[in-house]
């Protein structure tokens, strides 16, 4: 097997070099665009048609994606010397029928695949003597990703981290929310880890009003869209006349005089309430006003609890 990695690495390597001083792509903002105000990355990739991390590539100096100065000229092509970028195919389907001027990089790339990947998925296929109608096999081990939102409840503009895993390692993707997966507005962009996974901390969209429900998701370059559960918005005095309503989530103990929830941040709260029972050990997330005084006294504050939910912690 180490032989086999080893040699299609090669094929790779060589494939790819084989693509060099092409001819520049076009999209549909041509092969540069200049920031203008009110812009965002993610709305430049949707209106000119090319992907997040396209642009990354080929804007290394770019800096903080999230902050953009205006009139700043983004390239979207790659010039003579620079690997050839191919056109958007569209969907990806079982296999492929080759084109005039195809190999088998610019298939690979269009595609949203590597070619170490559609080399395994044709193993007797010369990467080098590809012909106008050969049909090639792709590869169908989609990423599965899965998203959580932490806490499940919040007023607007209040932080919550958003969790996925599954993803294609170095990916750029997009942070949104919205009623519905299918209709909402982009929060923020971040860069997947080498192990697939993203931890980002955002805020509950501004426009969001209490009693909503939200679908937090996680949007890739390569068509697909990942969501998470159901974020219920909560009122910005919590509930109560001058009250200080509070979500919080982690691991439940037992305090000197009162149980205690200690947070994935290490902060710790005690717990009191005439509704609901703690469990030590269990991970939860609990809801409810933050207390004046208490006999407990522990930690940096009191919880007078409402509702409590056993939820998966972070890194499960």
């Amino acid at each position: 097997m180490a032989k086999r990695i080893s040699a299609l690495t090669g094929a790779a390597m060589a494939v790819g070099l084989m693509m060099s001083g092409g001819a520049a792509a076009q999209t549909q903002c041509g092969a540069s665009y200049a920031v203008k105000p009110g812009d965002t990355l993610y709305q430049i990739t949707q209106q000119c048609r090319v992907t997040m991390s396209r642009i990354m590539n080929l804007n290394p100096s770019l800096g903080n994606p999230r902050d953009i100065e205006v009139g700043t000229e983004i390239r979207l092509a790659a010039t003579e010397g620079q690997q050839r970028e191919p056109s958007p195919r569209g969907p990806q389907g079982d296999t492929y029928r080759v084109e005039q001027g195809d190999t088998m990089y610019s298939i690979a790339q269009a595609f949203g695949l590597s070619v170490i990947e559609m080399l395994e998925a044709n193993s007797q296929l010369d990467p080098f003597d590809i012909e106008v109608g050969q049909v090639i096999e792709l590869p169908g081990d989609q990423p599965a990703a899965s998203v959580q939102v932490r806490p499940t409840s919040g007023e607007p503009g209040q932080p919550v981290t958003v969790r996925a895993d599954g993803l294609r390692p170095n990916d750029w993707v997009t942070i949104g929310a919205g009623p519905q997966a299918s209709e909402w507005e982009e929060i923020e962009s971040v860069q997947v880890s080498d192990d697939g996974e993203i931890a980002a901390e955002v805020r509950v969209p501004s426009w969001a009003e209490p009693g909503d429900n939200l679908i937090f998701v996680v949007d890739t370059d390569r068509g697909m869209t990942f969501k998470s559960g159901v974020f219920n918005v909560a009122a910005r005095d919590g509930g109560g006349e001058g009250g200080d309503g509070r979500t919080l989530e982690g691991r439940v103990s037992q305090g000197t005089e009162c149980h205690t929830l200690e947070t994935p941040d290490g902060d710790v709260w005690s717990l009191v309430s005439d509704q609901v029972e703690f469990t030590s050990g269990e991970y939860v997330e609990v809801t409810g006003q933050r207390a004046e005084a208490s006999f407990c006294m522990q930690g940096v504050g009191t919880l007078q609890v409402s509702s409590i939910e056993e939820v998966s912690p972070p890194d499960e």
